[in-house]
Order: C-alpha cells, then sequence, then structure tokens
C-alpha cells in the first residue's frame, strides 16, 4: 500500500502504538502505520468522528471486533487488539506489506493466468474463514487486497457485521464499492453471498484489467449488475466457470465460499510440509514470489544473452504459449534465444567439480607419499 507522510491534524498515537505514516483512508476512517512497544509494524484503523459518537455503531463495532479476533485464516490478517470505548474506537491488525491489487493492475493491466488461479485461490480462503466467523466482509475489492510473498492478504472488515443483523443497515442504504456490489447489496439487503458475487467481479477484473459489468456512469454500471451479463470471455478456463456462478443474480443459486475453495483445491497435491493447507500449497506453485513488486522490464535483453521468462502478468500470443510457471520451476515454453552464451555451471555442479577435484588431489599426494617408500624397501 501507498505510504504517505501523517497531516499536521494527524494523531501521533493511539493506544500503546505510535503513529508514523498514512496509509490511506475511506468512508469508516484512516488506516495507519504504526509501531508496537516490540517494534513490530501494524495497521491501525482509526474511526470518524462522527462514526464514535453513534452508540448503535459502536456496540455493533464491538461485537464485529469480538468476531474477527477469531479470524486466522491463511489469506487474512489478523486482528490484534481494538478498543471500541475509547473517544477514538481503532482497530489493530497486523501490517501486510506489498502493493494493493488495484496497485498492480495499474502497473501491469492484468494477472497472469497462474498467479490468478492463486489469486483467486487465497480469495476463497479469506471469505471461507471470514464466514466460518459468523461475519461477512461486504467490501471485497481489489484496493482490499494485498499482494504479499507468500500471497494475497484479504484486509480492512471496516463494514463487516455479523450474518444475523441483516436489520441493521438501513433499506435503501448501498454499503460497499461501486462496481463490486452485488444485486441484492444494491436494494440494500445483503447477506454473505454478495461477498461470493465480489469474488467473482475481482477475479474477473483481476484476469483482464477491466471491470465485467463495464465502465461509465454510476446508474449505468448498477443497472448492469442488476439486469445485464458479465462480459468474463477473456477469463482463463481455469476460474471463468466458477467466476460466472458467482455471478448470477440469485443469491441463493452462488456457490458457496467453502464450494468455491474445494472446488479449487480439489486437484491440488500434498505438500513436503504435512502443516501447509490446500491453499499454501496451490500459493507454493502458482504464486509467483517477488513478481508482484516490481514492473516488467522494459524491453528484452540483447539475442546474446539467454532471454529470461516473462512476468507472470504479460499476456501470451497465439503463438508463445503462456510461459508462467509454478515458482523455481524452469520455463520450458520461453522461446529460445539465437546463439545463447553459453551458461555458467550451476551452483551444485560448481560444489561437485570442486569435491571431485579435492578427492583427486588428495589421492595424488597419497601415493606421492608412498612412492618413496616403495622405492627405499631393499631389492630381494
Amino acid at each position: 500500500m501507498a505510504r504517505t507522510p501523517l497531516r499536521p491534524d494527524d494523531p501521533t498515537r493511539i493506544g500503546h502504538y505510535r503513529l508514523t505514516e498514512r496509509l490511506g483512508s475511506g468512508g469508516m476512517g484512516v488506516v495507519y502505520l504504526g509501531v508496537s512497544w516490540d517494534g513490530a509494524q501494524v495497521a491501525i484503523k482509526v474511526l470518524r468522528p462522527e462514526l464514535a459518537g453513534d452508540q448503535e455503531f459502536r456496540h455493533r463495532f464491538g461485537r464485529e471486533v469480538a468476531a474477527l479476533v477469531q479470524v486466522k485464516g491463511v489469506c487474512t490478517v489478523r486482528v490484534i487488539e481494538a478498543d471500541s470505548q475509547s473517544s477514538t474506537p481503532f482497530v489493530v491488525t497486523e501490517y501486510a506489506a506489498g502493493p494493493s491489487l488495484s496497485e498492480y493492475i495499474d502497473k501491469h493491466g492484468s494477472v497472469g493466468p497462474e498467479m490468478l488461479f492463486g489469486l483467486a485461490t487465497g480469495l476463497a480462503e479469506a471469505l471461507t474463514t471470514i464466514h466460518a466467523a459468523g461475519i461477512m466482509h461486504r467490501d471485497l475489492k481489489p484496493s482490499n487486497i494485498i499482494l504479499t510473498d507468500a500471497g494475497p492478504k484479504v484486509i480492512d472488515f471496516g463494514i463487516a457485521r455479523r450474518q444475523d443483523t441483516r436489520g441493521v443497515t438501513k433499506t435503501g442504504m448501498m454499503i460497499g464499492s461501486l462496481g463490486f456490489m452485488a444485486p441484492e447489496q444494491i436494494s440494500g439487503r445483503p447477506g454473505p453471498e454478495a461477498d461470493i458475487f465480489a469474488w467473482g467481479v475481482t477475479v474477473a477484473y483481476a484476469a483482464t484489467g477491466r471491470s465485467p459489468f463495464g465502465a461509465g456512469n454510476s446508474h449505468s454500471i448498477l443497472y448492469r449488475i442488476m439486469y445485464g451479463d458479465p462480459e468474463i470471455a477473456s477469463v482463463p478456463d481455469s476460474v471463468r466457470p466458477l467466476v460466472e456462478a458467482s455471478l448470477v443474480k440469485d443469491p441463493q443459486s452462488r456457490p458457496t465460499a467453502r464450494q468455491l475453495l474445494d472446488r479449487l483445491t480439489s486437484a491440488s497435491s500434498r505438500s513436503e510440509d504435512v502443516n501447509d493447507t490446500p491453499t499454501q500449497v496451490i500459493l507454493a506453485r502458482t504464486w509467483q514470489s517477488g513478481s508482484h513488486s516490481s514492473l516488467p522490464p522494459a524491453s528484452r535483453p540483447a539475442a546474446s544473452h539467454p532471454a529470461p521468462p516473462r512476468p507472470a502478468t504479460e499476456a501470451p500470443t497465439a503463438d508463445q504459449p503462456n510461459p508462467v510457471m509454478p515458482h523455481g520451476a524452469p520455463s520450458a515454453a520461453a522461446p529460445a534465444p539465437a546463439a545463447p552464451a553459453p551458461a555458467p555451471p550451476a551452483p551444485e555442479k560448481i560444489k561437485v567439480g570442486r569435491r571431485m577435484a579435492a578427492i583427486a588431489t588428495s589421492a595424488l599426494v597419497a601415493m606421492r607419499l608412498r612412492r618413496p617408500n616403495r622405492q627405499a624397501e631393499p631389492k630381494r
């Protein structure tokens, strides 16, 4: 996430935490980068004063935070502390380092097929964990997804609420982000199925770099969400059926988060680490560690050097299959360069070569040490 300096009217301390920078702001409050007593970095969301004065909101906020503390998934940030009784209510979560999905799309245009599958799986795991705690996110979107080196992390449960409190939101009040809201969210009565719809919109957006319901003014976008068909023809086959099922208008006809996760992880092989979850197995295979932190190269290297594999976000052409491979594996589909320079021996081979040379040298020394002894023996 982009960091900006503190403003003159920003607090410098909240609770036991020292605030150092701004991470962002929204309808619910401001998110700061903070430092705890042991030097660890944390994210602190401070609620707006007008919300702090709403006793109904305070009550709901405290109840939801109690549930959020129980959310401990692979792809969700952990809630560390919260205070709904303070004059300035706040919630502290672990800090997830990395660009947001929206920042990544702005730079790269889209997410490559392999990384997309890992993203879809991670988001399904996050929603499964959140819904199992009895709450909903209600604002899943690219800016609330951080791409860390280990995988995606869902952040900002600022407008989450318990699933059994549908009446809290006033009829006709829309809570969410334009373009990522489900039809029932527009009408003001969303359930956890709205998070599934947002999952489908987000995955389609990541795959193509554009919303499946197009752009334009708010009225046209909302109309297409309510009555139009999503444009998902360019979404890869590996996730398109699930995206399509998640974007149906009828909430009860959508898959649950658990069903999405089970479908995505059904073909995953067990990792050598028996403690790994199916989601971690898939992320280890598909997530391009570090590829989301920098832009693709501006130009290809000269032909006299081996051409590196294309970044995961570069769209493959018709005559050149996508070379994205699991992290650490070579790309067999990458085009062979003309007259490549001889590659240096791998570190393992260098190590073995040196070991063999050492053995040979030791043997030669031993032979030379023994040779004088044989010459000194008396002739018979």
